[in-house]
């Protein structure tokens, strides 16, 4: 169900947002950004966020599979400029994470995004629950 865009949350209420650059390279001959690089935006979104949180699974045996992508564009972003990209974890399940992430320009609200990833064992190629350190951290990285 679509959300209106008027009850979307403001970039102050997420609690991690990056910066970028919107690229040339990120256009496509309608001259705005083209839907793919808008995916690598939420992509850069969810690694930094990671990584900001010393979230860091791949020397463990573990690694981190994105399972489901939504993207609801409102306006077009165009070059140049900077893009805000903002990340909240929604839910936490058993061994994944459902993102609220939305791209702003400006401070306004121009792409959403909605996405899960779960934690998968590299040798076994399936998810695998989070340990309770795990859990316990991303409960407090809860939106509100």
């Amino acid at each position: 169900m679509r959300v209106p865009l008027s009850e979307r949350p403001a970039l102050d209420v997420y609690p991690f947002v990056t910066v970028h650059p919107i690229r040339y390279g990120d256009l496509d001959p309608n001259n705005h950004v083209n839907n793919a690089a808008v995916a690598t935006y939420l992509e850069i979104g969810r690694t930094e966020f990671f990584d900001k949180e010393g979230v860091r699974l791949t020397g463990e045996g573990r690694g981190i599979s994105l399972v489901h992508l939504e993207i609801e564009y409102h306006r077009e972003i165009l070059y140049p400029g900077f893009v805000q990209i903002a990340i909240g974890i929604r839910r936490v399940g058993a061994s994944s994470l459902t993102f609220d992430q939305a791209v702003f320009v400006g401070g306004e609200r121009f792409v959403s995004g909605s996405s899960t990833t779960a934690q998968i064992d590299l040798k076994l190629r399936r998810s695998t629950p989070w340990n309770d350190a795990q859990r316990a951290k991303f409960e407090t990285l809860r939106m509100k």
